[in-house]
Formats: C-alpha cells, structure tokens, sequence
C-alpha cells in the first residue's frame, strides 16, 4: 500500500472558502469535498501522524544537530528560511493537505468509473487488522481502539483508511497499469525520456582512494561482494589532478574522445557501456556522485566536455546527444530501472512510469474539477504536525 502520495496539486484558490460540512462515517468532521465523496478531519490526522513518523525516523536526529534542538517537536516552530514568514509546521502540513486533495479525486474517480475492490483485497486487509490488534493489543478490540484513539481513528476507521490506499492503487492500475484503459504509450515513454534523461561518456580518475587491484588487474572483492578500497597519498591524488587536466586539454586539442579514453581512464567497469544515461530517478543515478555529474550535465550543451569532481573521482564528462528508444534497446536495460522500495526491487521502465502518468492525470483531474472541490480551510488547519502524534506503527 502506498502510504504517502506526493503530487504538486493546485491550490485551488478559488475554492479555499470556509465551509461547515457535516460529518461522515464516523470519521468526524468534513473538510474537504468533491461530488459526495469526502476526506475528514480524522483522515487528515491520521495521514499527518504517518508522515511525522516518516520524518522522524529518516531525518529527525540530524535535523536536531543541524538547529541545535533539544527534540523534533521544536523543530516545526521554526521559521523557513526561505524568508516567506511561515514555520515549517506550515510549509510540511500544507504537503500533506496537497496530497489529501489527490486522494479525493482518486477516490471521486474511483466511484465514477464504477469500480470496487476485489473481495480478496477486502480480506487481505481485513487479516492485517486482525493481525495488527491481535499483536499489539491481544486481540483486544477496546484496547486496540485505545492506541488507535492517539491518531484519530479507531479499529473499523483505520480498516477504512487501509482500503482508501488499496483503492488508489487500484485505480492508477486501472487506468496505467499492463491492461490499463490508458496505459503506457510509447509517446508517454519518450515524453518522459526526453524531458528527465541525460546521455554521456566519461574518463575518469581516482583520488583519495582507489580500488584494491589484484595480480592480474581485477578489483579486489571483500566478503560481501563489494570493491575492496585503498587509501591514496598525497602525491597519488596530485597526480591524478594532473593528469585530468593533461586528458582534457588533449580533448579540447582535438583528439578524439575515445583514444584519450583508453590512455586516461582508470574505471574499466563502465567499459561495458559505449554511453551512459542517467536519470534523477533511474537505478544508476541514486547515489550523490551520478546525481552531481546528472545536475551539471543538464546545464551543458550538446558535445560539450566538462570536469567534475566528486568525493573520490575526477570525471571529464562529454555530454552526448539522446538517442531516440534508447529505453527500447536491450543493451541499455541498467540504465531504464527503477529501485522499488515496496518490493526492494526494479520495476522497468514502463513499470516505473505509471505512477508519474497517474499522478499528472489526477493533477489534471483536481484542475477540470476545481470549481466544483469544496474545502474548510479553518477545520483544516487545525490539524497539523506539530499538534499530532507520531504514527510508526500504522
């Protein structure tokens, strides 16, 4: 289930008036609106509480040490420092206020395309609550209701919430996914391509450290299956830096890109490769190194050649021109694969592209139904990470 979907909705301005709605379901209050289908104050809570402990848990000991603070807590009194006047208490809950806008439209879209969730998906969800009360509360339904009461909903609610998630998913395969009605064309593919994807070739140079070479040349592996690295001196860096520098004046002299490749290059695993592509998103461009090399490769022209320094490696980069269904060629599969966190594996590159598509649909769906979106700005934004508890377990 997806805990957490992120879309830059519109604020739909026109619409932002304060209202009084009734309540639903037992989900308290109303605050948002669209065609009878409704988002409440405790689902608000509830998706807040969800976020917090997301943000606790990845950033909350280094955003103390950043501002000196003696908890997260107040961390969200605090103001941007982007100079615009509002805490990131604000800034952060109005995320979560987007993304509650999104579920409203999937969900309004989700009844007007007449779908229901297989009977399985009930069942299975129905086993996850059952699951989770019988270990935390033993089985207790009161008590359950008890710990579910410090995020706003109760047993029957967060069962509710769990099936909101299953009938987003649900929906963006319906319209995206392998039999989609709308599907991933291969217009949407080279959309995509063009507008994210960058292609290049490298030489590239060790400092500081180096891979650990065996008899015949091989990187040396550790028990894991990782490269084995060496500390470089001083001089070996300095004579790295130089010969970087030699490698790229003979580029910008007019020698060819790949006879200076094979004279300077000292990172034969990318030999494989006659290029390279590189997406912010893709599997080969997660690491901070490739994220540097993609940002000032954006910024370059066509043919140009460029020297970037990253933490451990000198790489003159010569920026290469795209090549059409590029995504379409065996060859380049590595290049066209996407880390799933869900799975902890790689979804392909038409896999990866159905969210993207299904989120820009609904961006467009909140815009052609904006006059119609009723939201309590006032019942709102009283709900907001600051005032929430933090929610690890569900």
């Amino acid at each position: 289930m997806k805990k957490i979907i992120r879309i830059a909705a519109c604020l739909l301005a026109a619409v932002m008036m304060t209202l009084s709605f009734a309540s639903c379901g037992g989900m308290g209050n109303t605050v948002m609106e669209l065609g009878g289908t409704v988002i409440t104050e405790n689902m608000i809570e509830f998706w807040l509480s969800r976020y917090k402990a997301q943000f606790v848990y990845y950033y909350g000991d280094i955003i103390c040490q950043q501002y000196d603070l003696d908890n997260i807590e107040q961390f969200w009194h605090i103001e941007d420092e982007s100079g615009s006047g509002k805490t990131y208490d604000e800034i952060m809950s109005e995320f979560i206020y987007e993304n509650a806008e999104t579920y409203l439209c999937a969900l309004y879209l989700f009844d007007q395309y007449g779908l229901s969730l297989p009977k399985e998906t009930e069942d299975e969800i129905d086993a996850i609550i059952d699951d989770l009360c019988e270990k935390n509360a033993s089985g207790s339904k009161s008590e359950f209701n008890a710990m579910l009461e410090s995020y706003g909903i109760n047993r029957k609610q967060l069962r509710e919430l769990y099936l909101i998630d299953e009938k987003v998913d649900y929906l963006q395969d319906y319209l995206f996914g392998p039999n989609g009605t709308l599907g991933v064309t291969k217009v949407d593919k080279e959309e995509y391509y063009q507008k994210n994807y960058v292609r290049m070739r490298q030489i590239c140079l060790f400092i500081n450290e180096r891979p650990e070479f065996d008899s015949n040349g091989d990187p040396v592996l550790d028990s894991k299956g990782n490269v084995k690295y060496v500390d470089m001196t001083a001089s070996e860096t300095q004579q790295a830096r130089e010969r970087a520098d030699e490698a790229l004046m003979k580029i910008k002299s007019g020698a060819e890109f790949p006879s200076v490749h094979n004279e300077y290059d000292q990172n034969k695993t990318d030999n494989i490769y006659a290029s390279i592509y590189i997406s912010r998103d893709s599997a080969m461009g997660s690491d901070p190194a490739l994220e540097k090399i993609y940002t000032e490769l954006q910024d370059m022209k066509v043919g140009e050649v460029r020297l970037i320094e990253t933490e451990n490696n000198l790489h003159i980069v010569e920026k290469l021109e795209l090549v059409e269904g590029a995504y379409d060629d065996s060859a380049n599969v590595d290049f066209f694969s996407f880390y799933d966190p869900e799975t902890e594996g790689l979804l392909t590159f038409e896999g990866y592209l159905v969210e993207p598509l299904f989120l820009e649909y609904i961006a467009e769906s909140l815009e052609k139904f904006s006059a119609d979106i009723k939201i309590d700005r006032d019942a709102l934004e009283k709900k907001k990470l600051s005032n929430v508890k933090a929610n690890f377990n569900y």
